[in-house]
């Protein structure tokens, strides 16, 4: 129930009980104020689940992003900050979450040692061209976005323009947190390039 029909119905009843219903005065009328349910989600729902909203016409917009990207030791953190680039990618993968973990149960698709998804063939995608597409578009996507990420995220911690070997050192450490948190029978491309299911 909604608190503010709650909080009416409470001041009602409290009403009612200290007058009791045959003092009440016959002028005095109650009134309930102006009640308006909307499907919209309040600002903090907005800021939790990652949308933004505009504070005021033609002011700041403030944004918070959700992310499976965490801080680990000697690992810079990956932070929106404003930067457009950086909140879509991270959109991106936050929308393709979900039909990556699908691929991933079939054995289609695993973590490569250089922070980026990558295709197992499978019987069911190999036979299937459509199905294949599909599923490598969505790879595309996921992958641009970490590239993305790794740029931005090394743009925001100070080097403008991030050497591509600085790239993929922060790329492989990702990948090393992507290591960890799969799941098991998840595939894996270990340190030596070897493709191995996680124990």
């Amino acid at each position: 129930m909604d608190r503010k029909i709650l909080f009416f119905m409470i001041i009602c009843a409290a009403a009612l009980g200290l007058w009791g219903c045959s003092s009440i005065p016959s002028c005095l009328e109650i009134s309930p104020p102006d009640i308006r349910l909307t499907g919209e989600k309040t600002v903090i729902e907005r800021q939790i689940v990652g949308e933004y909203r505009e504070l005021e016409k033609d002011a700041w917009i403030v944004s918070s992003v959700k992310t499976s990207v965490t801080k680990t030791k000697g690992t810079p953190m990956v932070v929106s900050g404003g930067d457009e680039d950086l909140f879509k990618a991270l959109k991106i993968r936050e929308f393709n979450e979900e039909k990556l973990r699908v691929y991933k149960d079939e054995g289609a698709i695993g973590e490569a040692n250089s922070g980026f998804a990558a295709y197992i063939p499978a019987q069911k995608y190999e036979g299937n061209a459509g199905l294949k597409k599909a599923l490598m578009k969505v790879l595309e996507d996921e992958n641009g976005a970490r590239a993305s990420i790794f740029e931005r995220s090394l743009a925001k911690s100070g080097t403008e323009k991030p050497a591509p070997e600085l790239v993929a050192a922060f790329a492989k450490k990702f990948a090393e947190e992507q290591a960890a948190l799969a799941k098991k029978n998840d595939w894996i491309q270990d340190k030596i390039g070897q493709w191995v299911k996680k124990k």
